[in-house]
């Protein structure tokens, strides 16, 4: 049987502890030389000879003496808890002050609590409070209202998603008509562009614009707001508004920009936006966005990379501006101008004050009544380069008025060259849907040859381009029927090859691949054709044996409705993106200019494209026939 012993109570280490001095010790340890009580014991144990007793107990005075000082003037000191960034967290300069007083001579004191800032901070959050609760009325009023709502959801992928994107969007009945009754249903393009914008003074938040284009029709479906800018996100919100507006059955291909967010083989915009609408859409890439690109790259040969949003060029171009005299204009001067090569990549173009700049480069005389007025330079972004090509045309007409280096005369000099003789003159063709394909291979053509002028300046530009020949792939080749370069020989080819295979998507190759760039040169555009050009025709509503049966000649004029319908969709197509990047820069100039409420901004945004379609100008004639229309109802 156990006995039960009589033990204490039990003892721990933290019990017998004590505060800032630690456990007791029974006595002095005798393998190390103490340091208070036996002391002398200890010394006299180890044979070393020690001083008078009186002069040991001086000592140990003097050192308790000189720990109760220094504890003493610690006491004064300013027991620092404040935070390591504290100087740049705080906004009042009244505390900055006081803090690094209280760490110093410690001469300033706490008056009392500051009624005038506890007062403003009491405002403030009774201002966050009403915010919130008109947020919330908010939420509920649309709720409960007859809005229709636009939920995000993708079969593949729902059960992934932790979250939905939800917008709210209501539309009057009358833009609504606008492009559900007032046309033939004829097939769309969708366009969208992105951009961050201010959501208010303290957050930003990234918008979408999408807008969707065909025969007689430019219509904004939204400006909403997305969780982020991936290709899921933008796939997501450019599909709830095509059902929002219904108008997903009608679209046939899409417009955009070649960045990784849209063009993705797995989680990019369009591949994303193909599977939501369970079909294969035409990729038409943005040609301006393309053409940036390779005067982008020439202009990193030329000037360097950058190394910042700005410019220090153009920024001094800009400041100095005011003092240029504007009538001291000079053209290009270099003998490479005579060259019959670039005598022969000369060309007529028409495009505002950037063509009226290349004309004045190029030594044309400007048919005016007085001297040219230049517009003062104005913003420029890293993105779009149309602004920085103007920036330098001005700036070479004007290098004898602003001060150059001898390095930078020399970049503008190339660079002016290469913009004015392939860049500009290619920028404005692009457009042109039909002409899509062999404009292309006229441009690669025409940069190649421009190695005899500027090596460099060649293989930059090539190498851009080599990598988005998206309207010599096998999905585009088909627009060279509708184009006035093709021959009619040509043509018969292409409808031959496309006849001669079954239409067949699985072939998806949406650009020509750069590794046959030296191939696809000397190829004849029928070598280009495919199952996917004849299933890309096909969407349009054509198929390529009707044309094997009519004479291409006549494919614009002859009386044939299928032939002349489909003719009049390839006119339409927008090949660029300037339609959704003009409805950004809308929603830039209007984002809560006017309202805050993002129901009504949507709605805003309708109305100022009503009336700008209506009233596009100011002049006296506009605003009359706006008048007498509107009259009318």
């Amino acid at each position: 049987m156990a006995s039960n012993s009589n033990c204490g109570a039990l003892t721990t280490r933290s019990m017998t502890n004590i505060w800032l001095i630690g456990q007791l010790q029974s006595e002095l340890p005798v393998n190390v030389l103490p340091t208070t009580d036996k002391v002398m014991d200890m010394w006299n144990k180890a044979r070393i000879p020690t001083t008078y007793h009186t002069h040991v107990v001086e000592k140990v005075n003097e050192a308790q003496r000189a720990r109760e000082k220094e504890f003493e003037e610690k006491e004064h000191m300013l027991f620092d808890i404040a935070h390591q960034h504290a100087m740049q967290l705080i906004r009042i300069q009244e505390d900055i002050e006081f803090l690094e007083d209280q760490r110093g001579s410690r001469r300033m004191q706490m008056s009392g609590i500051d009624k005038d800032l506890t007062k403003k901070e009491e405002r403030t959050e009774q201002r966050k409070c009403k915010k919130e609760e008109r947020k919330e009325r908010e939420q509920e009023r649309m709720t409960e209202s007859t809005s229709l709502h636009l939920s995000s959801s993708d079969d593949s992928d729902s059960e992934q998603q932790d979250t939905e994107d939800n917008y709210e969007i209501e539309i009057p009945v009358y833009y609504k008509k606008q492009i559900s009754e007032d046309r033939d249903r004829n097939p769309l393009l969708v366009h969208w562009d992105g951009k961050i914008m201010n959501d208010d003074p303290h957050s930003r938040t990234d918008r979408l614009a999408v807008v969707v284009t065909g025969c007689n029709v430019e219509k904004i479906l939204g400006i909403v707001k997305i969780a982020s800018s991936t290709g899921q996100a933008q796939a997501n919100a450019t599909f709830q508004l095509l059902k929002l507006w219904d108008v997903s059955e009608d679209i046939i291909g899409m417009c955009f920009d070649t960045t990784a967010a849209n063009t993705g083989t797995s989680s990019g915009a369009c591949v994303l936006l193909e599977k939501l609408l369970h079909r294969n859409l035409l990729h038409f890439a943005c040609r301006h966005h393309v053409h940036e690109l390779i005067i982008g790259e020439v202009f990193t040969v030329l000037f360097g990379p950058s190394r910042g949003p700005n410019i220090g060029m153009f920024e001094r171009f800009r400041a100095y501006w005011p003092n240029i005299n504007q009538s001291n204009h000079k053209p290009l001067d270099d003998d490479r101008m005579n060259y019959s090569l670039l005598q022969m990549m000369r060309s007529d173009i028409d495009y505002k004050e950037l063509v009226e700049l290349c004309l004045l480069v190029l030594g044309y005389p400007m048919q005016t009544d007085g001297k040219y007025h230049f517009r003062v330079p104005g913003a420029y972004h890293m993105a779009r380069w149309m602004a920085k090509v103007i920036y330098c045309l001005k700036m070479y007409l004007f290098r004898y008025e602003f001060k150059l280096t001898a390095t930078e005369t020399k970049s503008l000099t190339e660079f002016c060259l290469f913009a004015t003789h392939i860049y500009v003159p290619a920028w404005m063709l692009c457009p042109i849907p039909s002409d899509a394909p062999v404009n292309d291979l006229q441009l690669l053509s025409r940069i190649e040859q421009y190695s005899k002028i500027n090596k460099n300046v060649a293989s930059a530009g090539t190498k851009k381009l080599k990598n988005h020949l998206w309207y010599l792939g096998t999905e585009m080749v088909w627009l060279s029927l509708f184009s006035n370069k093709v021959a009619n020989a040509e043509k018969q080819l292409i409808v031959e090859a496309m006849t001669a295979v079954d239409s067949d998507w699985s072939v998806r190759g949406v650009k020509y691949p750069a590794t046959e760039l030296e191939h696809v040169k000397s190829k004849p555009l029928h070598d280009l054709v495919s199952g996917t050009s004849r299933a890309a025709l096909l969407s349009l509503g054509m198929d390529a044996a009707i044309l094997r049966e009519t004479e291409l000649e006549h494919v614009k004029s002859k009386p044939l409705h299928d032939l002349v319908s489909v003719a009049n969709v390839v006119k339409s197509l927008k090949v660029v993106n300037d339609t959704a990047e003009r409805t950004v820069a809308l929603m830039t100039n209007f984002n809560q200019s006017i309202t805050k409420n993002e129901t009504e901004l949507q709605k805003l945004i309708q109305v100022v494209e009503d009336n700008r379609t209506r009233i596009p100008d100011s002049s006296k004639r506009t605003l009359a026939s706006a008048q007498a229309a509107a009259a009318m109802f």
